[in-house]
């Protein structure tokens, strides 16, 4: 069934290139006849003849144009218009053929007789070439515009008739040859053209689906982390109520416990509704004054105490040059901040943890996040920024995670404008940073 279709497809194509190819080459028929009559000096017998022929090439050419025209929109209805274009195209070759013969015929030999024969050859070769796409149609047309001339040049009964009438011959032969080389080749064009189109509506479908797919997941996540997150923030509720009552030493571990795998289960939540929201479309970052020194303060506050209790070192700096007020998300450049911050300490068993914030220039600033943890292997960084790829199983095992916070962080960069890397080596720590264009003054 397929190869059916396409071969249809590749015949209709054909005839598509067909009509474009011989849409107005008609109109030349007539007026190669009216260059003819005013060469060859035909007898007032035979005048009125070959005008009358002239007239119905000239109006096979107006059927064969307007045959090409509908070739070009023709559907369910294609084979006719191609038989309407050979038909007409054999009768103005067979009707060009024998006019002109007849002129020579019936006229004076001369020089432009010879010229008029050798010319001919010449239009038989580009006619073999227009009719390309349709090869039979090609091998009649050359069959149809030989044979009068054969049949003339055999009647002179001289050595130039007998000349004429051999390369007429071997011209007949070549332009049959070369005819069907054309054809296999533009067959073969085609139908590469063809497959190109179905591989690229292919490619669109399945485009098509995996959007529909990932859409439908991002929906799925967002409602389900809706639904998960309510209950879930009514345990951690009832957890912290439950610290407050008398409890015994038993109890009070078991309510820790509780207590920290509900925020690290709602910090998976999360996480997964913030990137569902992102991929969807629906995450707005807002564009509000804030003060910069007071949201690090207290985004490293409890990171610092965490720091501490690991005996690790904390260094902030906030250089001069940035500015007290800023125009930006603060929401969001907190978020990404607590990651990077969260993430360096967490792989960060000695030594300690520094946050470097200036300007990279005149208008972006510059977050920077330097530990001297475990550090990064060369081939993860490519995808370190990538949904899943920064966790992989032993990490998560050891540190823990959801493979999502640099995934978000990225993204909720981008989204502000900005862009974040990353330096790192195995054993030597590594250094996250991010630059927002954020504007502001120091009042």
């Amino acid at each position: 069934m397929v190869k059916a279709f396409a071969s249809e497809e590749l015949e209709r194509r054909l005839l598509v290139e067909l009509g474009s190819r011989v849409r107005l080459g008609g109109f030349v028929y007539p007026l190669l006849l009216a260059a003819v009559a005013l060469q060859v000096e035909i007898p007032g017998t035979y005048f009125w003849i070959f005008w009358l022929g002239t007239l119905f090439v000239l109006l096979g050419s107006i059927w064969r144009t307007v045959a090409a025209n509908r070739a070009a929109n023709a559907s369910s209805n294609w084979r006719s218009v191609r038989e309407e274009i050979r038909v007409s195209s054999l009768l103005l070759s067979a009707l060009m053929s024998f006019l002109t013969s007849f002129a020579l015929a019936v006229g004076p030999h001369s020089d432009f007789s010879h010229l008029i024969l050798f010319g001919l050859i010449s239009w038989n070769a580009l006619g073999c070439s227009v009719f390309a796409p349709d090869l039979s149609l090609a091998k009649a047309f050359n069959l149809v515009s030989m044979i009068p001339f054969l049949i003339w040049c055999l009647t002179v009964q001289d050595s130039f008739g007998w000349s004429s009438a051999l390369i007429f011959g071997i011209s007949w032969l070549f332009l049959w040859i070369s005819a069907k080389l054309a054809n296999t080749h533009l067959k073969k064009m085609v139908m590469t053209q063809i497959q190109l189109e179905s591989q690229a509506d292919d490619l669109r479908n399945a485009r098509d689906s995996a959007e529909e797919a990932s859409r439908a997941r991002t929906q799925f996540l967002a409602n389900m982390s809706h639904e998960i997150r309510t209950p879930l923030n009514g345990i951690i509720g009832v957890t912290d109520l439950m610290r407050g009552t008398p409890l015994d030493d038993e109890q009070r571990e078991l309510i820790g416990i509780m207590s920290q795998s509900g925020n690290h289960l709602l910090t998976l939540v999360n996480d997964l509704l913030d990137l569902s929201k992102i991929n969807a479309g629906k995450l707005t970052i807002e564009n509000v004054e804030f003060d910069l020194r007071h949201l690090l303060d207290e985004t490293c506050r409890p990171l610092q105490l965490q720091a501490e209790s690991k005996g690790l070192e904390w260094h902030l700096q906030v250089r001069k040059e940035v500015p007290q007020l800023c125009l930006g998300d603060p929401v969001r450049v907190r978020q990404v901040l607590s990651n990077l911050m969260s993430n360096a300490l967490k792989f960060t068993d000695h030594g300690g943890v520094s946050i470097d914030v200036g300007m990279a220039d005149g208008q972006q600033m510059r977050f920077v996040v330097e530990d001297t943890g475990i550090g990064i292997e060369e081939a993860k960084l490519q995808g370190i920024f990538e949904e899943f790829e920064q966790a992989d199983r032993t990490t998560t095992r050891r540190f823990g995670g959801t493979g999502l916070g640099l995934a978000i962080s990225k993204k909720l960069v981008e989204l502000m404008g900005g862009r974040i890397g990353v330096q790192s080596a195995v054993g030597q720590g590594s250094v996250f940073w991010f630059e927002l264009a954020t504007s502001g003054s120091r009042s």
